[in-house]
């Protein structure tokens, strides 16, 4: 899965110059005539404001006039400001005389607001990049980022990359195609596989995107490879003399440093639809944390009683594409239980790498009743806080399942595992077999949408009322 990124550079500069589009227009109103904010309505002030808004975000949308806002000088930095006040004043104008508006206002207003927008977005702009280039030089981005390429051409490729993309990416590793450096660094970014080891790597660790430039190699060999780290679910970007790969992908021409690439991905997702998600898991994150710290006071006290440990159980699991995190819930177990699940393995009731056991002996009590009502995965809504986990997405696998697993297994790990998922909601107390789970991730994967994780909190919440929890 493949974020279409709406760069986060971009969205600063927009909040930043909303701000200054505010405050220029209070700042000229005030200067104009002091009583006007309190005598002549707040309704026409922010009619104003917000048609100046409206106008901006409308500019921006199809225009986008901060593109590359980030290798622009002073020089170019004015004349971009002064256009998109022009143009804003333009749009402004005709949106208040139709709804006459602008009547209230004398034209001085609107010179000083464009003489103080054009001065405060400009200050804005330039300072927030100095802060970028000071406090940010040395920050990477969330997105893990390995560079495949050859030796000859790995030093130019990685001075393109370095500049442009420590917002964006961290790019943590090189592979070389023609040779075998592995344990070596360039340009300070360390060489950890070789055309034959490079499977194998990427199964084990957390990447999520590949980069590839290489020209010298036959297509058949770089077509199967491409294929099998696709099938992982790794987005892949390919330098863009090399687009002629056919994989049943989606694509799209994007821009990875200083190099254009045809990116392919089983899914190409708007941002804007990622940040609803988002935003989705943080107001649902809020809101099941106050209902954890209400169970924690009534559970602690039973769940201490009946065995010793801990209130909660943390445990590692793998996330989204192989990140490490420690995912939490209310204790449901003995503390032997570990140690005793060795024991426990040949009456394992699922095929492939999952354990499960009806009648599981090193469950409590109160871990049966916490499991019916699947009350234990409360603690998950701090993950979902901290990010590591969504309120829908995929189940994270245990470490000892993930070491095991297949090149095709991970393509359920190209997204962010979650509270809920469709294999939850889709008789998870009859699915006897790992590969089911997986084929049921894997088509939540291909058929995502933000109304789709609506259907699965509601089955999600019947499934509980009805008892139908984990058992």
């Amino acid at each position: 899965m493949y974020q279409k990124k709406t760069n986060s550079q971009n969205i600063c500069i927009i909040l930043l110059d909303c701000i200054a589009i505010t405050l220029s227009f209070l700042i000229s109103s005030y200067i104009r005539n002091p009583e006007l904010v309190s005598f002549f309505g707040r309704s026409a002030v922010l009619g104003v404001v917000g048609s100046f808004l409206l106008s901006y975000l409308l500019l921006f949308l199809f225009v986008n006039l901060n593109r590359q806002v980030m290798r622009r000088n002073f020089i170019q930095e004015l004349t971009s400001v002064i256009k998109i006040n022009a143009c804003i004043m333009i749009m402004t104008t005709y949106i208040l005389f139709f709804v006459r508006i602008v009547l209230d206002f004398s034209r001085a207003v609107f010179i000083i607001f464009f003489i103080i927008d054009t001065i405060l977005m400009l200050l804005l702009h330039q300072l927030f990049k100095w802060y970028l280039s000071k406090v940010f030089s040395k920050r990477k981005g969330s997105t893990q980022l390995m560079v495949v390429t050859t030796r000859n051409k790995a030093e130019m490729v990685m001075h393109g990359i370095a500049d442009e993309t420590h917002w964006d990416y961290n790019v943590t590793s090189i592979a070389l195609m023609d040779r075998n450096e592995i344990g070596s660094s360039i340009n300070q970014i360390p060489v950890v596989a070789d055309r034959d080891s490079l499977v194998e790597y990427c199964r084990q660790s957390s990447i999520d995107e590949i980069y590839f430039y290489v020209d010298h190699i036959e297509e058949e060999t770089y077509t199967d490879l491409i294929e099998t780290l696709f099938s992982m679910g790794i987005t892949i970007h390919m330098n863009i003399d090399l687009f002629r790969i056919d994989i049943g992908a989606q694509r799209t021409l994007t821009k990875v440093g200083n190099f254009y690439a045809v990116t392919f991905a089983y899914k190409i997702l708007p941002m804007h639809k990622l940040m609803m998600k988002r935003l989705m898991d943080i107001l649902g994150a809020l809101v099941g944390i106050v209902f954890t710290a209400v169970l924690t006071i009534f559970l602690a006290p039973v769940i201490k009683l009946e065995s010793k440990g801990p209130v909660f159980f943390a445990q590692k699991r793998v996330g989204k594409n192989g990140r490490i995190f420690k995912m939490y819930k209310f204790r449901t177990m003995y503390q032997d239980a570990e140690e005793r699940k060795k024991q426990l393995m040949d009456q394992n009731e699922m095929n492939g790498l999952m354990f499960k056991m009806e009648n599981d002996p090193r469950i409590t009590k109160i871990g049966k009743f916490l499991r019916k009502t699947s009350i234990d995965e409360f603690p998950q809504f701090f993950n979902i806080l901290k990010g590591d986990m969504s309120l829908v997405g995929t189940r994270p696998p245990t470490l000892d399942e993930f070491e095991k697993y297949k090149n095709y297994h991970k393509k359920r790990l190209s997204f962010t595992p979650g509270l809920t998922g469709l294999w939850q909601v889709s008789g998870r107390n009859d699915i006897t077999d790992f590969e089911e789970v997986v084929k049921l991730d894997v088509q939540y994967i291909d058929e995502w949408s933000l109304g789709l994780d609506v259907l699965i909190l509601l089955k999600t919440v019947s499934a509980v009322f009805h008892g139908s929890g984990a058992k």
